[in-house]
């Protein structure tokens, strides 16, 4: 893509124009704090390209002040679904890089800036992401900071699982550009797109938590999760194909599946992510915080055991943790909205 774009509001003409794109479906209260997240980025050489996608909520009503920002441009649509939306969005991107935003999250200040530096610092890669942390009832926690080279994200491509959480990534438009979202996909189509770019091409995670993920107890995807495991097992066969291996669907539904209890099938296993938080606190020698995460975790769910493994790797040794981690491993397609 050209840098020959204009900077915008601020933006230096060295800077390379990236889009952001918001696919936005009922967002509510939420919308208008994640959008001031992107409009107040460090990097301000930005084209914000919203989809609505036939939100009714009367989202759009409480940022009809910030829709003036000349960066910021809406494509309006009957709701079609998230695949629909962004794929309509990478069809308008106009930046260099392309970075996802959901609707109800939080990027910090200098997510943007510290993606491009790093993307432009490694000019072979084709997608940067970061730590995140989560919003659960207005509090945050449980960051995950720990970074991972082009070598650790293969190897967990490889093995079906995610390097990061899926709307921490910017994508380098020459790379990926002729990729798009799987329409039929209606969860874990970012999944899928993110094991597409993977097999292909090299990506990286930041070793900071630049984004906050926010938890929806009414989520769709929660609210039904033998609807939700049917696209995760799609995903799965989708893979293996492209890969030349066998699918076989016992070896799905052990993927797919959650080794928790029912709470963790219904809230897709975020134990799994107070885990590694935890393992992340404890390499930084930071075991107060550590013990502090693991406690938020047990509180999620005080009378089910599954949610004190985060307590219990804070309490144990690392290389006790090391040992026992292979046993918990988080589902490839955990804590998707």
């Amino acid at each position: 893509m050209s840098k020959a774009h204009p900077p915008k509001a601020g933006g230096r003409a060295e800077d390379p124009l990236v889009t952001v794109v918001m696919c936005v479906y009922n967002a509510g209260k939420y919308f208008r704090p994640s959008l001031l997240s992107i409009i107040n980025q460090t990097y301000r050489n930005l084209d914000i390209l919203i989809v609505d996608d036939g939100s009714s909520d009367g989202c759009f009503s409480s940022v009809q002040d910030l829709l003036v920002d000349e960066r910021v441009r809406v494509i309006h649509q009957a709701n079609s679904g998230k695949p629909v939306a962004i794929n309509r969005a990478l069809d308008r991107i106009r930046g260099e890089f392309y970075a996802i935003q959901d609707a109800d999250d939080i990027s910090y200040p200098t997510r943007i800036e510290k993606q491009v530096r790093a993307l432009l610092n490694s000019p072979h890669l084709a997608a940067v992401f970061c730590g995140n942390e989560l919003i659960i009832n207005e509090r945050f926690m449980a960051p995950v900071f720990s970074p991972k080279s082009e070598s650790d994200c293969q190897s967990e491509i490889r093995a079906f699982q995610m390097p990061a959480l899926d709307p921490t990534g910017m994508f380098r438009m020459s790379l990926v550009g002729d990729i798009r979202f799987e329409p039929s996909l209606m969860v874990a189509e970012t999944c899928d797109y993110i094991w597409r770019v993977g097999e292909v091409h090299p990506m990286i995670v930041l070793g900071e938590c630049l984004y906050a993920y926010r938890i929806l107890p009414n989520s769709l995807s929660r609210r039904a999760p033998t609807w939700r495991k049917q696209f995760e097992v799609d995903v799965f066969r989708r893979a293996c194909e492209r890969r030349g291996l066998r699918f076989e669907q016992g070896c799905a539904d052990a993927m797919c599946g959650y080794r928790g209890s029912n709470n963790s099938l219904l809230d897709n296993n975020i134990a799994a992510h107070f885990i590694k938080s935890v393992l992340d606190w404890r390499r930084s020698n930071r075991r107060l915080s550590a013990l502090k995460t693991g406690w938020q975790c047990a509180c999620l769910h005080p009378a089910d055991p599954h949610y004190y493994k985060a307590l219990v790797y804070a309490l144990i040794s690392p290389s006790v943790a090391s040992r026992l981690r292979r046993d918990f491993l988080a589902t490839p397609l955990e804590t998707t909205k």
